[in-house]
């Protein structure tokens, strides 16, 4: 099966992880017909196709009573939910699985711990999504393990814990994949405007944004954007701040996640200088409709 953590942060969060399979693919050819289905949903990018594809593929996983496609199908279909903007469901899936596999004697792996504390980031608990973060960090999966520092950093944000912020900056500043150095960029940029540091911010976030544009995670680039906007807005570029929550409000909308859409158009709409801009952002307002 293919774990690949679309999104994040999804967050937030976005690149592949989890434990190598222990068993062959499954023989049965429904199953697999299903989850190769929803595989290609998600490469695709049609997220709810994914989810109803994934849960054919785990129930029928659940009847032949085959543990490891029950893991793999199980996070799969967590990914997807948070794909579909759904944490609430993710949460519920990812949750169900992991005591499955502890019930059976099988500890859960790194990946499906992550995509478990995503959700409840995303959910707004923040205790206990540090707490499986770290926990993922600590595994053996490399990749998993990252993104799951990366997580920590944007808690420690959250809370206004500039030493934890620092330690997940310092922890990935030597990536070398652009998806990490994508993070990377995003926690230093975090950092940088907890410092005072405008400039320092909005360099970080511009390379954020230009790295999450090549590795195709569009909801880390709208975070970027937004990101930059504040930093702008800060250093007292009314302009460029009311352009860039447009962007970042406009990428958030088109993904689905009308929340943050409608949080960064309210600014775009409240700095505008230039009544393009305002008018941009209040006919995408009102196309989301009221929270």
């Amino acid at each position: 099966m293919n774990r690949c953590l679309a999104g994040l942060i999804v967050l937030c969060l976005a690149g592949c992880g989890g434990s190598a399979d222990t068993t062959a693919k499954p023989d049965d050819e429904t199953l697999q017909r299903e989850a190769n289905a929803g595989q290609l949903a998600m490469q695709l990018e049609r997220p709810e196709e994914a989810v109803a594809r994934y849960q054919e593929a785990l129930t029928r996983a659940q009847a032949r009573d085959d543990l490891a496609a029950i893991g793999d199908l199980g996070y799969n279909l967590a990914v997807a939910e948070l794909d579909s903007d759904h944490p609430d469901r993710a949460l519920q899936v990812a949750r169900s699985t992991e005591q499955e596999l502890r019930r059976r004697g099988t500890t859960a792996f790194p990946a499906l711990l992550l995509v478990e504390a995503t959700a409840l980031y995303r959910t707004g608990d923040l205790a206990a999504a540090d707490k499986l973060a770290r926990q993922a960090a600590a595994g053996s999966d490399k990749q998993a393990a990252a993104r799951a520092t990366f997580l920590s950093g944007l808690i420690a944000d959250d809370r206004g814990d500039e030493a934890g912020l620092a330690a997940a900056a310092d922890a990935l500043s030597s990536a070398t994949d652009p998806s990490l150095q994508a993070d990377a960029a995003e926690l230093a940029a975090r950092m940088a405007l907890r410092r005072g540091d405008q400039a320092g911010a909005r360099r970080a976030a511009e390379r954020a944004v230009t790295l999450r544009q090549q590795t195709l995670d569009y909801r880390g680039l709208a975070r970027a954007l937004a990101l930059d906007g504040e930093a702008a807005k800060r250093a007292g570029d009314a302009k460029a701040a009311s352009d860039l929550y447009l962007r970042a409000g406009r990428s958030a909308a088109a993904q689905g996640d009308a929340t943050s859409a409608r949080r960064w158009l309210k600014e775009a709409a409240s700095l505008a200088t230039e009544e393009s801009v305002r008018s941009a952002a209040t006919e995408l307002l009102g196309e989301l409709g009221s929270s």
